[in-house]
């Protein structure tokens, strides 16, 4: 198209489908397209009420919205695939990391937030205290503190974390903050102290062990896996709400990753 004439609502259909297709093309979301489709009935808008701009969408209308599911689903990890991901860090501090949101689910922006004092190993359960995020250190998403103690499956986490803070955290003792996770600076001197590690470096971490395990996951991914495993596991949803931060159950229906075979076998051992 070199001129606003030659732009039509036939083309735009076809570049609607195009854009929509993952098979050659780029198969963008279908919110993706749908803004795109704004855009240009906004254009026809603009060529109605303005002579000399062209005509050829005044039937863009005839073109319908994109189909967009109601609910997309973000895949929670198998336990499989928990394991590789484990397996596949280099370093006792990225698997401790990857630990830690596996075991209390918090959000990527909590992690990157929390605090030393906040780290309650020698509590009983042990847990963690979330009071707020990088984007407000006193208040969190759904504005109350929480307290998440650790899953089960890693029950020796505590004792390895307490190790690690007061062995390998920062041992030459040269940063003055402290949040939990510092990142390394990459000339070290005791005038370039760690500094803590950010949601970018949270996000970073994922990639690279990701690429390693051959899976793909993100800190939201451990987040969704960690709620699911609590579900299986029988957890009441009402006290999944409080100590996974939301303001309804239904957030805890739409961080639930059903699986098939785990559907089944509790239908079949169900009692009614």
């Amino acid at each position: 198209i070199t001129a606003i004439d030659d732009l039509t609502t036939a083309e735009v259909a076809a570049f609607s489908e195009a854009m929509l297709a993952a098979v050659p093309g780029p198969g963008l979301r279908a919110s993706t397209v749908a803004k795109f489709r704004g855009h240009l009935r906004s254009l026809a808008r603009f060529q109605t009420a303005t002579p000399g701009f062209g005509s050829g969408l005044h039937d863009i209308d005839r073109i319908p919205a994109p189909r967009m599911p109601r609910d997309p689903l973000v895949m929670a990890l198998t336990p499989a695939q928990e394991e590789r991901i484990l397996a596949a860090c280099r370093s006792s501090r990225d698997r401790l990391i990857l630990e830690l949101f596996l075991a209390t689910g918090v959000r990527v922006s909590e992690m990157a937030a929390l605090t030393l004092p906040n780290v309650m190993l020698d509590a009983r359960p042990p847990r963690v205290l979330v009071r707020g995020s990088v984007h407000d250190p006193n208040c969190t998403k759904n504005r109350r503190p929480r307290q998440v103690p650790f899953r089960r499956a890693y029950a020796s986490l505590p004792r390895r974390l307490g190790d690690w803070i007061r062995q390998e955290r920062d041992a030459e003792g040269r940063s003055e903050r402290d949040e939990l996770f510092l990142s390394s600076p990459r000339v070290p001197s005791k005038h370039n102290a760690p500094t803590p590690l950010e949601i970018y470096g949270f996000e970073r971490l994922c990639t690279r062990v990701g690429e390693r395990a051959g899976i793909h996951f993100s800190p939201h991914v451990l987040r969704h896996t960690w709620a699911t495993r609590l579900v299986n596991a029988g957890v009441q949803p009402i006290h999944l709400m409080e100590v996974g931060g939301w303001s309804s159950i239904e957030m805890v229906r739409r961080y639930y990753t059903p699986n098939d075979d785990e559907i089944l076998a509790a239908i079949a051992a169900a009692g009614a």
